[in-house]
């Protein structure tokens, strides 16, 4: 079963809960790790060009997409926490990126992932910290959930 949930009222966070029909493992090492990234990361229509992931406290990683009409965004920040398999958490940089919930604003802001095994699934939530805006908030509930709907196809296909 799929689930999307917005818990927040306050448009500067923004909380998604997603089951997915895969160990809690798979799903971590689905956001750690570069290659696996690479297959399921950004809206529908999107591609990863790029992926790096330094894993560990204070390590960068970026990731750049290419839109449908070819326009390259890039998504980076830092990791603050990382509790294998259970929770990461990293800073979310906005940089006048030309995609919708980005363009226009220059942020840093915060991702939390935290995992939870639920039966034969994993439950996902995600905390999206210190957005800009309604904006914002809208371009990023939307990507988020898009690239929930690509990681949830990836994990049942691997």
């Amino acid at each position: 079963m799929t689930e999307h949930t917005n818990h927040s009222e306050n448009r500067d966070v923004l909380v998604l809960k997603r089951q997915f029909s895969a160990s809690i493992e798979s799903v971590f090492d689905a956001w750690t790790k570069a290659e696996i990234l690479a297959h399921w990361f950004g809206p529908e229509g999107f591609v990863v060009s790029h992926s790096e992931i330094d894993l560990r406290i204070g390590g960068k990683y970026i990731i750049e997409i290419k839109s449908p009409d070819g326009n390259s965004i890039k998504h980076f920040g830092q990791y603050l926490e990382i509790s294998s398999p259970h929770k990461l958490v990293f800073t979310w940089m906005l940089e006048d990126q030309p995609c919708k919930g980005s363009e226009g604003f220059c942020a840093e802001t915060l991702v939390s992932i935290e995992l939870k095994s639920v039966k034969q699934a994993t439950e996902l939530t995600l905390t999206h910290e210190q957005l800009p805006g309604k904006q914002a908030y809208d371009g990023h509930k939307f990507g988020w959930n898009s690239s929930f709907d690509s990681l949830a196809t990836y994990l049942t296909t691997e």
